[in-house]
């Protein structure tokens, strides 16, 4: 007994070292960011580093939020705008198709829907130049438009969705027709608000996606006011010269609205995680 209990005891102690080691690992980047965003440039760069934010201040967060006229808060409105619109229309299209291929039959529709989830392999590189034409085309370059739409048909989101809804129970839908429900409102009045803690799993997913995409907007987007975070930040080495201070501001800044987004979705986040994992 003796000797189970020391096994016991000696587990859970390499379990709970093994997940200090991982949540440092992956925090100590995080509190770095935070001490380098209150130290001037001279002392982030300095030899030893620091590991705490001796003699810092919240000039370089001042400089941030004041640069230009307040453009650091244009591209903060920017990455809002587009992350938020391209989420509530990837939560609909995908959730639309997803509904239509488990729950309603058409000729083709497992070809279709085959063909949806092969476009996942394709790589996204190998699709910029085409959708820039496109968007050229439309006359939709520095616009919102261009930040917006190209990201709307989500393969991911379509399978992710149909893999959930075909768990509804069929007796369900046929009871709200019987009861003279049309097909929209079997959709919007039962189907939706069964599938919300899915819907919020796809839409933190997409959201973090759309905040932290550089390539796209570095691509259709080169007017200072319309550039979101991601590109606003690479480009302030140019508005500053190589003040590290104030780009480590800006990123700390950048991070608060993904976490605002994440504590209210949370609850539905993990309980969509959770059904997922039961599901598989």
């Amino acid at each position: 007994m003796n000797r189970y209990k020391f096994k016991k005891y000696t587990f859970s102690f390499l379990k709970a070292a093994l997940l200090l080691l991982l949540a440092f690992i992956i925090l100590f980047p995080f509190w770095q960011l935070i001490v380098s965003s209150l130290l001037e440039t001279n002392a982030i760069i300095s030899y030893p580093p620091k590991f705490w934010p001796t003699g810092g201040s919240l000039d370089n967060y001042l400089y941030v939020l004041t640069m230009q006229n307040g453009v650091y808060m244009r591209w903060m409105l920017n990455s809002i705008v587009v992350s938020g619109v391209n989420t509530i229309l990837v939560l609909l299209a995908a959730s639309m198709a997803g509904y239509a291929f488990a729950k309603r039959t058409f000729p083709g529709s497992k070809f279709l829907f085959t063909l949806v989830v092969a476009t996942q392999i394709i790589p996204s590189v190998t699709t910029l130049i085409p959708l820039f034409l496109i968007v050229s085309k439309l006359g939709w370059v520095n616009s919102y438009k261009s930040l917006i739409f190209p990201g709307v048909a989500n393969a991911f989101g379509v399978y992710m969705m149909t893999q959930f809804m075909k768990d509804i129970p069929d007796a369900l839908i046929e009871a709200a027709t019987i009861d003279g429900c049309s097909q929209y409102g079997v959709f919007f009045k039962i189907v939706m608000p069964i599938t919300v803690p899915q819907l919020s799993l796809l839409a933190i997913f997409n959201f973090t996606s759309q905040w932290g995409s550089l390539t796209w907007p570095l691509i259709t987007v080169n007017e200072t006011t319309m550039k979101t975070l991601p590109l606003g930040i690479a480009s302030m080495k140019d508005l500053t010269g190589t003040l590290t201070g104030n780009i480590m501001a800006a990123s700390m800044i950048s991070f608060i609205p993904l976490l605002v987004a994440f504590i209210i979705a949370s609850d539905k986040f993990i309980e969509g995680m959770t059904l997922g994992a039961v599901k598989g």
